[in-house]
């Protein structure tokens, strides 16, 4: 595909579309995560089909070990701190979801995972990464570009929180991905981060229902 055309191809995905549900909001919500596992299901599907693409960065179990725990070095001292912010700042809404709304907290943390994180990893790294080499051959060009268009596109829960953190863990999972070349572990981090902002009190956030 010619340069100008992968442009194209990226700003309709990763800009349009997100600004269409940004307006269509109130319409498109209730079909926000069908559309993600969708367009994750053709992200994979072009990746797979692409000879060039090398199919076992989908797991890397090999390469992506070690970072499973870098991931979780990174995590703890940071969890702690995000925990006592949430505490602090938004003392209403720490653990709110696990104590009022613990049956949405629970299907929470079983469905978001599978429906959200996968679709989102395949899209904005997996597919990202290599779809777009061509015109972007830096590694940390496209970290960069990736990490303003992941944020960008949590614009949709209409709050500058979700943009803020969606845009911190945009980085963080797309240096992760550049350094252990692993879907599968950055599926594992983004998971561990989603379920425990969910957990902590920024559920409400990081949720269409906090839009419509």
């Amino acid at each position: 595909m010619s340069p100008n055309k992968l442009w194209m191809e990226l700003v309709a995905l990763f800009v349009l579309l997100p600004m269409l549900f940004l307006v269509g909001i109130q319409y498109a919500g209730p079909y926000l995560l069908a559309a993600l596992v969708v367009i994750g299901g053709v992200c994979l599907w072009l990746l797979l089909a692409d000879k060039s693409f090398k199919r076992f960065r989908l797991w890397n179990w090999q390469q992506g070990k070690p970072h499973l725990l870098a991931s979780l070095k990174l995590f703890i001292p940071w969890a702690c701190l995000t925990a006592m912010m949430v505490y602090w700042w938004l003392p209403d809404a720490f653990l709110q979801w696990p104590a009022e709304q613990t049956s949405l907290w629970l299907m929470t943390l079983v469905l978001y995972p599978l429906l959200s994180v996968v679709p989102q990893e395949i899209i904005y790294r997996t597919f990202f990464f290599h779809r777009y080499k061509q015109i972007m051959p830096s590694r940390y060009i496209r970290v960069g570009v990736s990490t303003l268009l992941f944020g960008f596109a949590h614009a949709i829960y209409g709050n500058w929180i979700a943009v803020v953190v969606s845009a911190i863990g945009g980085a963080v999972f797309g240096l992760r991905y550049m350094q252990s070349r692993s879907t599968a572990v950055v599926i594992v981090e983004h998971s561990l981060w989603g379920c425990f902002l969910f957990t902590i009190g920024l559920g409400s956030f990081l949720s269409i229902q906090h839009t419509l």
